[in-house]
């Protein structure tokens, strides 16, 4: 169901037509009248008391003056009622106690008082009953059909009252119409604009919610909310981090035994399962390459220790990985590689810390959040690096020399290589 429909809006009751939308709106109302409704809650047991004084002062002691009593207990016991209750039945319940004070007003009017001789009503006051009717139409939750409904029962119920005044003429009567038709088109027309506006609300609500749900799926938490926050900017700035490449080993072989679906499949649950424990070392995943996964640990937000998280990180992932073989054993997904003569799944991780440049990088039509310097490279070549040594886990001295008593007494050093593009040898070490 597209949002067109969702917003329509019926032109006879001025109600949404899907009943999802309406109570939306109706709950919005809520929140943006609460203090009117209460303050009506109060008002109205006011008036009831003071109607009660006007009545024995007009009509000395009866029963009937204890009527405003009991309609003012009534309302107060309904003001300290629960928002929950509130929100859903106020309008029923200001309806109702309205409309039944009204008939109890027009049983004294045309009985009590006039048995007691007082004048309970002058043509001069039909003026007013106009006002009153704004009062309803605006003040009020109603929709459209329940408005008409209940100043139509003011209206026919006032008649008889009305009718039996002496001096009313022609002219009270076309001005108390022409007042309530007017009531009832302006009732018509700020229903509608009011659903109108809250649909265009709702719906800008949700293409904000849309975009930055989207966001966090394409650039995660973290960085989405910092490029929300900058405009989108993130300049590029000199960070001293901790880089990590993860690859899966037999990665090609694994894959050409697949159907597409099943290579995407299990490349999202791989992904998926690692992301929750990069997320959970503060890691920030910069890109996937293939199977490949590039984190940066220190950016985009500060991070202390982000050698120690990098190096915890990639035990955790490991792991993680031993488990996801024995559940893809259960699953029998393993044969894809265990009829070609892979055991299990297993994968390298090179790890480097030093000075990045990181920011927004690429053209002005397309850009990507990415780190550029010598950590990625060498970092990435550490992880190949693996192959030589037969381990799973390599990192440089820089990064060795920053770990933990507990980390530093299980790491070993493996050697030293010669990386493409750097001077003198780089020692390995691995954990």
């Amino acid at each position: 169901m597209d949002n067109q429909q969702i917003s329509r809006i019926d032109r006879y009751t001025c109600k949404f037509e899907n009943p999802v939308m309406e109570e939306k709106y109706i709950n919005h109302l809520w929140v943006n009248r609460s203090k009117v409704i209460n303050f009506i809650l109060i008002i109205f047991p006011i008036v009831f008391l003071f109607d009660s004084y006007d009545l024995f002062s007009r009509t000395g002691f009866s029963l009937n003056i204890f009527g405003p009593v009991i309609f003012a207990l009534i309302t107060i016991s309904f003001r300290f009622a629960g928002d929950e209750v509130k929100s859903k039945y106020h309008g029923v319940f200001i309806g109702t106690i309205f409309a039944s004070y009204h008939s109890f007003q027009m049983y004294l009017m045309l009985i009590v008082m006039k048995d007691a001789n007082v004048t309970a009503l002058t043509p001069g006051d039909l003026v007013l009953l106009p006002f009153l009717g704004v009062a309803i139409f605006t003040l009020f939750p109603f929709n459209l059909i329940p408005s008409i409904g209940f100043f139509s029962f003011f209206a026919l119920t006032i008649a008889p009252v009305m009718f039996s005044l002496p001096g009313v003429t022609a002219a009270h009567i076309v001005f108390l119409v022409l007042t309530l038709v007017l009531l009832v088109y302006n009732k018509w027309r700020g229903e509608k604009s009011s659903r109108s506006d809250f649909a265009k609300t709702v719906s800008i609500d949700d293409t904000k919610n849309l975009m930055q749900k989207t966001l966090k799926r394409y650039f995660g938490d973290v960085l989405s909310d910092k490029m929300l926050s900058d405009d989108g900017t993130l300049s590029g700035e000199n960070k001293w981090v901790t880089l990590s490449f993860t690859d899966l080993s037999a990665y090609s072989t694994i894959i050409e035994h697949m159907s597409p679906k099943v290579a995407v499949e299990f490349l999202n649950e791989y992904f998926t399962a690692m992301h929750d424990v990069i997320e959970e070392y503060g890691g920030h995943i910069l890109n996937y390459i293939g199977d490949c996964i590039m984190v940066v640990f220190g950016a985009p937000e500060e991070m202390d220790n982000h050698e120690n998280q990098a190096i915890k990180c990639a035990m955790k992932m490991r792991e993680k990985l031993i488990e996801m073989n024995t559940q893809w054993d259960e699953s029998e997904l393993s044969r894809y590689w265990s009829n070609h003569g892979i055991e299990k799944i297993t994968a390298r991780t090179g790890i480097h810390t030093g000075s990045i440049i990181a920011g927004n990088i690429g053209s002005e039509r397309m850009l990507q959040y990415s780190a550029i310097g010598d950590v990625v490279n060498v970092a990435a070549r550490l992880e190949q690096a693996n192959k030589e040594f037969g381990t799973d886990i390599a990192f440089s001295k820089e990064i060795y020399t920053a770990l933990t008593k507990d980390l530093n007494s299980e790491a070993s050093s493996q050697g030293a290589i010669t990386l493409k593009g750097r001077d003198g040898e780089t020692q390995v070490y691995s954990i």
